[in-house]
């Protein structure tokens, strides 16, 4: 096993095509990790792109790109052995370097291809939800919710925007705090983080809720980036689809615009209607509670 084992995934709104062209760059690499010789050892396309690493560590990289609604999920993989051995701190520190290096050149490509994109809006040109399971390795089918390597898809989700009173910082700590949800999230009467990302944030959280027509106990996946989380459903026992996010966009003095989008699909017939309305009500009592909080 690697002495170092890094993995951070990232969502980005912009067509898969162009972020696969982007982030299989010798050029991009080179800027970005200028201490590490990167050799592809396979390009797949689409679905990213694998390397060698040599020089300051040995080892492999890779980028696996997930197609996801109207973006792309970018899962970043570094697994490497220093080649001065490292222990203990050195080795934190090194790791946090790394880890703080992709972050950093990540979200500016994020914010360069994203730019002119309001907060909640879909990319032009794209449709809703989009998900598919075509060609993924078996080996990496373990990382994606059952329903996208079904290729099922979503439909179109229902939205709600609130300006808070607080930075997208503040915001994004108490989102990400799901041990108190059940404070001051109505429906939520039970929340439990299974498992963390390379970054120490929720992962995979088991939610139990009450929501009147939409009652379960279910598993969440998340994907953070700096202003925006997604999710979609692990497993449920009558909720048999969920895609959701929060979008921020930073409006100085005035606060922070908080977008919910979310789309559910239960198991028991629903005329759509009715399910819009319940969607509805969870997340104008979702942005309710968070401003509340938050602003507390």
């Amino acid at each position: 096993m690697p002495t170092l084992d890094i993995s951070c995934d990232d969502l980005v709104v912009a067509d898969p095509a162009y972020v696969a062209e982007r982030l299989g760059s010798d050029t991009l690499w080179r800027e970005w990790w200028p201490d590490l010789t990167l050799t592809p050892s396979e390009h797949r396309g689409l679905e990213g792109v694998r390397w060698a690493v040599t020089g300051a560590a040995t080892g492999t990289a890779e980028w696996w790109l997930e197609q996801v609604r109207d973006g792309v999920v970018v899962h970043w993989y570094l697994r490497v052995d220093p080649v001065r051995p490292l222990r203990g701190q050195a080795l934190a520190r090194l790791r946090e370097r790394y880890v703080a290096q992709y972050r950093d050149r990540l979200w500016r490509f994020k914010d360069e291809v994203e730019a002119g994109r309001a907060a909640g809006e879909r990319r032009t040109g794209s449709e809703a939800a989009i998900v598919s399971g075509e060609g993924i390795d078996p080996q990496q089918s373990q990382h994606v919710p059952a329903r996208q390597q079904r290729g099922e898809s979503m439909a179109e989700q229902t939205t709600s925007t609130i300006v808070v009173n607080a930075t997208p910082k503040e915001i994004m700590t108490v989102i990400a705090d799901f041990a108190a949800y059940p404070e001051w999230a109505d429906s939520m009467r039970e929340t439990e983080v299974l498992s963390t990302d390379e970054a120490g944030r929720p992962k995979q959280v088991r939610f139990r809720v009450d929501a009147g027509a939409i009652s379960d106990e279910y598993t969440l996946d998340y994907t953070w980036s700096r202003n925006e989380v997604t999710w979609t459903l692990v497993q449920a026992k009558m909720v048999k689809g969920m895609d959701g996010a929060y979008v921020l966009r930073d409006l100085g003095a005035e606060g922070t615009e908080v977008t919910y989008r979310l789309a559910v699909d239960v198991a028991i017939p629903m005329i759509g209607m009715l399910k819009r309305k319940a969607e509805k009500v969870i997340i104008d009592t979702a942005l309710k509670g968070l401003k509340k909080r938050v602003e507390s």
